[in-house]
């Protein structure tokens, strides 16, 4: 937990969120437009490379596809403990998977509270983020350059024009932290593919620079404060060392289908 601990230091640290205001601002008055032209300019490799590999996979990785299996895994979870009160049921799960009764209480207990956590950040991230769109009213590249919409228009109400922040770099960098936290291993292959998959909406023409900071420092922020508001003392008071592995959770829902 002490590499989790210095994790959520660092994102709800002052610092990075100045760094990112700052970073977004500056993107957006100086370097959004020139950065976004000379992408335009790049090698047709780099454009199918974002275009036929990386934006299908921010499909496939979507929050709504992530968030709909954890509820599903969730409700599955609380059926296995409902079973577990019944001792027939609970010795043939125990011999089949072969943990003690008290281990698998509490990795269960330890699942619960991880899905509604990455279901609670999947859908606050997600507001924050459209609410902060409408708020901004961005334009999207698209549309600025091609049908000569304002750059910054407040409270626009034609959503599919809003631009800042990305949704996708903010559900990106969610799916990300959230890995991290639960996993905490290959930090530099997880924050790479959440990076390609940002900015591959620029090569789409849909997000400018700063779209992208904002939308993956909140993609970050979020799921981290909701964390260390309200999952933390919980996930921390559970034992590592008799929690069963995610692999052992789904061998359990598969058994509990036999029982």
């Amino acid at each position: 937990m002490i590499q989790v601990e210095n994790i959520i230091k660092r994102i709800l640290s002052i610092k990075l969120f100045l760094a990112s205001f700052l970073l977004t601002v500056l993107s957006f008055n100086f370097l959004d437009i020139s950065i976004f032209k000379a992408t335009r300019s790049m090698s047709s490799l780099i454009f199918s490379f974002f275009k036929d590999f990386i934006d299908p996979l921010s499909d496939i990785i979507d929050p709504f596809n992530i968030a709909v299996c954890c509820l599903i895994i969730l409700i599955l979870i609380l059926n296995i403990k409902n079973s577990l009160k019944e001792p027939k049921k609970l010795k043939i799960l125990s011999q089949k998977i072969g943990y003690k009764y008290e281990i698998i209480l509490e990795s269960l207990n330890y699942y619960i509270e991880m899905m509604k956590h990455i279901i609670i950040s999947i859908i606050c991230a997600g507001i924050v983020c459209h609410i902060l769109k409408y708020v901004l009213g961005v334009s999207r590249p698209k549309y600025f350059f091609l049908e000569g919409y304002q750059r910054l228009d407040y409270f626009n109400i034609e959503h599919k024009v809003n631009s800042l922040p990305s949704g996708h770099a903010q559900a990106a960098f969610t799916l990300a932290i959230l890995f991290l936290i639960y996993v905490n291993k290959y930090t530099f292959y997880v924050l790479t593919l959440a990076s390609l998959m940002a900015i591959s909406r620029i090569f789409m023409s849909m997000h400018f620079p700063s779209d992208l900071i904002l939308g993956a420092y909140i993609g970050v922020f979020v799921p981290t404060l909701i964390f260390k508001i309200y999952f933390f003392e919980k996930i921390r008071s559970f034992n590592k060392d008799n929690i069963f592995t995610f692999s052992s959770l789904l061998k359990l829902i598969y058994l509990k289908r036999l029982v």
